[in-house]
């Protein structure tokens, strides 16, 4: 008679709590997933089924999904509205004839800039006082809106390129959570985000903007076909935002070449040949959607959810003073100069071609000011216009701490 050795007793032992530990993870995981959904949904839900929800608790809603659930892809997904909008020759016409994105000089800036203006007014409240802190003014997303509308008064624009691009910042992040997210947007969150940004469309004076999501996608499928059609000015804004957008990927060996591959897998066909684009390759269409998929349920099944938001920007309302951003893009603009260790990694992120230069004053190193993000010829211009149209947004002046200009050093 043979008995078990005490390594076959201990791995006996082992196996079942560690199958059980597992077991438990896995099952924390799905709860603590959707219990702040749950409870998003569970306070709001009455006033959608009555549709008498206001813009701030819309804005609250669209936070679950774009600074806790996920906030990477529905970025990545306001990025490619904003890249699907260069298949327009108009649009991308007016990008080139301005150099905005039709040299590599402007596009980092111009990266930066939309960036930090659209986080603001999305993280920031559109009324001026976020829920729960009506005697706090923040006037930030009022003044970005403004020097968005003041800067696009300097171009002529039609209503209809206004209303695609507002379209495009609805509908897409709907279309990536349904292809590439752990889940989808809900009915909730979707009637939020139409909500927000028409309200967004109408400060910004935009006209003839659809009653509802269905009438929506439906103008926006019928503008396409009319007007998204294949233009030299198409091909040369695209390249150069995707240059952008893969500066860290050097071109030896073919590395630059293979992951623009992957780009296309994304463009519909409509899209890819209005830029002038050849089809992605076989590899790439295989692998993209396999590896978002795969990140998909990765993030659903085997990660905590997160415990703080993904901001782009300080959410808490900041002093009224310069302000840094969170993330950089290729030029570090609005990056603070540091010193020491500091100064170090800003000097080994140039050396491993992360970042093309260290920050300086020609970056703005001492921070930014909403009412000077733009084109550099418009830095110092358009601000008392700018703070005048804040005002009537938020339906009162802006505080005299934000008008102050930056220090010359």
């Amino acid at each position: 008679m043979s008995f078990p050795t005490t390594l076959e007793l201990s791995s006996c032992g082992t196996l079942p709590l560690v199958s059980a530990g597992v077991l438990v993870y896995l099952c924390v995981v799905r709860a603590l997933r959707r219990g702040r959904f749950n409870a998003v949904h569970k306070r709001y839900a009455a006033k959608w089924e009555a549709k008498t929800r206001t813009v701030d608790e819309a804005q609250e809603i669209m936070k679950l999904g774009t600074t806790y659930d996920m906030p990477f892809l529905l970025e990545y997904a306001l990025s490619f509205a904003l890249f699907k909008t260069y298949a327009i020759p108009t649009i991308s016409k007016l990008l080139y004839d301005t150099r905005q994105l039709g040299s590599d000089e402007n596009v980092a800036r111009r990266f930066a800039d939309t960036g930090l203006l659209i986080s603001t007014w999305m993280a920031c409240p559109l009324s001026g006082q976020a829920l729960g802190k009506e005697s706090e003014n923040d006037p930030r997303a009022s003044l970005a809106l403004a020097r968005v509308n003041w800067l696009h008064s300097k171009y002529n624009i039609s209503n209809g390129d206004y209303l695609y691009t507002l379209a495009l910042f609805i509908l897409e992040p709907i279309t990536w959570a349904k292809r590439y997210g752990w889940r989808e947007l809900s009915p909730l969150e979707q009637y939020a985000t139409f909500i927000f940004w028409a309200e967004v469309g109408r400060k910004m004076n935009i006209k003839d903007i659809p009653e509802s999501l269905e009438d929506l996608m439906a103008w926006t499928e019928a503008y396409e076909k009319e007007f998204m059609v294949p233009a030299q000015t198409n091909h040369d804004v695209a390249r150069c935002t995707t240059g952008e957008l893969l500066f860290t990927v050097p071109h030896a060996f073919g590395l630059r070449r293979f992951l623009e591959g992957f780009s296309r897998a994304l463009l519909e066909d409509r899209v890819r040949i209005a830029m002038m684009e050849p089809e992605a390759p076989r590899y790439a269409t295989s692998i993209v959607p396999f590896l978002l998929n795969l990140s998909a349920f990765i993030q659903k099944h085997l990660l905590l959810p997160r415990s703080r938001p993904s901001d782009l920007i300080q959410v808490d309302l900041p002093k009224a003073s310069p302000i840094a951003p969170r993330m950089f893009v290729s030029k570090p603009w609005y990056k603070p100069r540091r010193r020491g260790l500091g100064s170090l990694l800003d000097r080994a992120f140039v050396w491993i071609g992360w970042h093309s230069d260290v920050p300086g004053p020609e970056y703005r190193s001492d921070g930014y000011r909403i009412h000077e993000l733009g084109p550099l010829r418009y830095e110092k211009e358009g601000h008392e216009k700018v703070f005048s149209m804040a005002a009537q947004m938020q339906g009162c002046p802006v505080a005299d701490a934000w008008k102050a200009e930056k220090k010359e050093k």
